[in-house]
């Protein structure tokens, strides 16, 4: 009778968090078509606090910021949301017209072409789907091996030796591409909260200023000393600032 009643106060439980969530949401939507942006927020990040997570949500608080001139919080959300659904035209979009409020025009060090195609590859999947591949290319090229093998067939033995051949170089690429992909997922970007910061050469504020950004500049995270980060920035250029200034996109 106790293990009834615990699973039926847990899907109770499941059930009003769920519902809750799609409240506070329907809230939110609602305050924003009223031209209500800040009450909008409260409500989008109240559905946050029961630990949903959607694009659309990302996005309409991006939009609920971006209706404020929040710079900082409206790229913050728009770039949360283009990590969930990174195809997205309406995201990006949105998010190209939060980016020209910014201060800080940084020139970007340009990618090679080769870099460009890799990139644009790896993103036709995630890199469990490539890893997946990768393991079928490996299955299907031990099958060529095995018919190869045991076959007495000429014509079967040469379909066969090409097919390893093919399946060798699948799997090469598919692996290669689920391990580029997953050091991709890993890298992590934050976005300057503060109107204003200086970046230092060493993580501690009595060394020199290498730098000064503006709230919604976007930085790489390269490691973490302390209660500070050295970042990247998209000229190249690397620095460190303290954490307390800066919200990383995960």
């Amino acid at each position: 009778m106790k293990k009834i009643l615990f699973i039926t106060g847990f899907f109770a439980i499941f059930f009003l968090h769920a519902q809750s969530a799609k409240d506070f949401f329907k809230q939110g939507n609602d305050a924003y078509k009223k031209g209500d942006y800040q009450a909008a927020i409260t409500s989008y990040e109240k559905t946050l606090q029961t630990d949903s997570i959607a694009p659309e949500l990302y996005f309409n608080l991006g939009n609920a910021y971006y209706k404020l001139n929040r710079i900082a919080p409206s790229i913050y959300y728009y770039e949360k949301a283009l990590k969930l659904k990174p195809e997205d035209d309406d995201i990006r979009y949105n998010l190209q017209l939060a980016n020209q409020m910014k201060l800080d025009k940084i020139d970007q060090v340009p990618e090679s072409v080769l870099l460009r195609t890799k990139k644009n590859i790896n993103k036709l999947f995630d890199y469990n789907t490539w890893a997946w591949l990768a393991v079928l290319s490996a299955i299907l090229g031990l099958l060529a091996f095995m018919t190869f093998l045991f076959t007495k067939n000429t014509n079967t033995k040469r379909l066969t030796f090409v097919a390893m051949w093919i399946s060798l170089f699948l799997l090469i690429f598919t692996w290669y591409n689920a391990d580029y992909g997953k050091k991709l997922s890993q890298q992590h970007y934050a976005i300057v909260f503060p109107a204003k910061v200086d970046l230092m050469t060493e993580p501690n504020l009595t060394s020199d200023v290498v730098t000064t950004l503006h709230e919604g500049s976007k930085i790489k995270i390269l490691k973490k000393d302390t209660d500070w980060y050295l970042v990247k920035l998209p000229n190249g250029k690397k620095a460190w600032i303290p954490q307390s200034e800066i919200k990383i996109i995960n």
